[in-house]
């Protein structure tokens, strides 16, 4: 396994705005003092000890949908988060260091989008978030970045062999593997919220959002930005809501609803297929305010073998 440093962010010359520091409410936990490495294939990720939150949202938080029942949430690793979405640049790499999959992938894409594909007018540049990928092409995606790092086949998440058509088999153990993934669903709320309670990392006030979100409200719906444009949250992290939509690792499933503590373990079907939803996060460019909340689950339709030209991925992983 090839080694890093972690250092905290103030010491690695992130930069927070002032803006940013605040928040109208916050958890009452121990505070999280992330930490960041820069990673393969020049992802930063900032590296969060887990911990318990609230996931979902309270009743009176405007915007809700019903399956956002408000519930306590421990995570209990330590994992590490990009601070961005993964861009066209980044897969592009990936894409030219493996022929065999980039052949396969472009064929599909030209069916799916047209060629040059349809997707291009709303991501436009190298340091855009990369969009039109399926969550079986992510999985392939972090396989690589597995690969380069040097992490062994046995820490790896994804089976080396991804068959978009039959499905895929996780391990029983995946969440304790250190290979690179998808965050799950609640590591992704956790990371978006950034120690907060309020409907988003900055507070409620939607007049904000244009500082920290591409969403419709500041894009007129025509594309996607370069990512890491706008202000971070409060650990570092660009573009948690808005710009492109982000494949999680999880399958949609409803929230409890008791008071108990929901440990954020591995799943028990750990079988992975076309006719199971997967979830996303994020909102989007192209979406309303009210989709660009750390608690809102997109769509129950987002089948693991789709691509859309408004959904796009970032990695994370369990730190050995």
């Amino acid at each position: 396994m090839i080694g890093f440093k972690i250092i905290l962010l103030a010491g690695f010359g992130l930069v927070l705005p002032a803006a940013v520091l605040t928040a109208p409410q916050r958890s009452t936990d121990q505070p999280v003092r992330p930490g960041s490495y820069s990673g393969t294939n020049g992802h930063l990720m900032v590296v969060l000890p887990g911990g318990e939150f609230h996931m979902g949202s309270p009743t009176t938080e405007r915007g809700r949908t019903a399956d956002e029942t408000q519930h306590r949430v421990r995570i209990p690793r330590t994992y590490a988060i990009a601070t961005t979405e993964t861009t066209n640049e980044q897969f592009a790499r990936f894409l030219a260091a493996v022929p065999d999959y980039a052949a396969r992938w472009k064929t599909a894409t030209a069916a799916r989008f047209g060629d040059p594909p349809r997707f291009a007018q709303y991501s436009r540049t190298p340091d855009s978030p990369q969009v039109g990928v399926s969550w079986y092409d992510a999985a392939r995606y972090c396989n690589w970045l597995s690969e380069q790092a040097g992490v062994p086949r046995t820490q790896w998440v994804y089976p080396d062999q991804i068959d978009s058509e039959q499905g895929i088999d996780l391990p029983a153990d995946y969440l304790h593997r250190s290979g690179f993934r998808l965050p799950t669903e609640a590591e992704w709320e956790y990371a978006a919220r950034a120690g907060t309670t309020t409907s988003r990392h900055f507070g409620d006030d939607d007049r904000l959002l244009s500082k920290y979100a591409w969403y419709d409200g500041d894009t007129n719906r025509e594309r996607a930005y370069p990512v890491g444009q706008l202000l971070p949250n409060q650990w570092g992290l660009f573009d948690m809501l808005g710009n492109v939509w982000e494949w999680t690792l999880d399958r949609r499933q409803s929230y409890p609803s008791d008071e108990r503590i929901t440990d954020d373990v591995e799943d028990s079907m750990l079988h992975v297929s076309n006719d199971m939803a997967r979830t996303r996060r994020g909102g989007s460019f192209a979406y309303e305010w009210f989709t660009v909340r750390s608690a809102h689950r997109g769509d129950v339709t987002y089948f693991p073998n789709q691509t859309r030209d408004g959904v796009g991925f970032r990695v994370a992983r369990t730190m050995p």
